[in-house]
């Protein structure tokens, strides 16, 4: 039997700037590391984020609506960090729009595992960063908020913080390039397997 995996994200899971994201993705590669025993699919929406109040709600695209229906064995939430916005943070809303989107795929028929991402860190490249996005707002809020939600949902979190350590892995500090990618999958790989 096939063990339907759904990646579900943002553009680090859609594969936003890769030149193949068809084939370059981390589910992509994913797919292809664990082989024909694995159903993998992609999920990820560009620009989504996990507060339901914010410019493009996970909840509110096409690829939410459609990973639920497909009701995954495994579902692998990486999302937050077009949440990493200083000007607009909220913890607690933030919290709680993630522990309802972990509740709506733990709640499944299929009763999927459910393992947490959080995301890779970001980088200032030439002194800005993509999108206005915060590096410290990902490390000082969305990071310890996503492991707390791990916590007390008793999940597994897969933190991807230190599998970068310079902005050589990303194209514009934020998105990974095809290594970048190759270094997520071995991580998300060792939870799976």
């Amino acid at each position: 039997m096939t063990t339907r995996v759904a990646c579900i994200g943002d553009s680090l899971t859609w594969g936003f700037s890769l030149p193949d994201s068809w084939r370059q993705s981390y589910p992509a590669q994913l797919q292809e590391r664990l082989g024909a025993d694995y159903a993998v699919r992609n999920f990820g929406c560009n620009g989504a984020s996990v507060r339901f109040d914010a410019d493009l709600p996970y909840v509110e695209t096409i690829a939410y609506g459609e990973s639920r229906a497909w009701n995954p064995d495994i579902v692998l939430l990486m999302l937050g960090s077009n949440d990493a916005t200083a000007w607009d943070w909220d913890a607690a809303a933030f919290h709680r729009d993630y522990e309802r989107i972990v509740a709506s795929y733990r709640d499944l028929p299929s009763h999927p595992r459910v393992i947490l991402i959080a995301p890779i860190r970001m980088f200032r490249v030439m002194g800005g960063t993509f999108g206005g996005l915060s590096p410290e707002t990902l490390e000082d809020g969305v990071r310890p908020v996503i492991r707390e939600v791990a916590g007390e949902c008793g999940l597994p979190c897969i933190d991807l913080v230190d599998i970068f350590t310079d902005a050589r892995y990303c194209y514009d500090g934020v998105h990974p390039n095809g290594e970048g990618t190759r270094l997520m999958v071995e991580q998300i790989c060792l939870q799976i397997q």
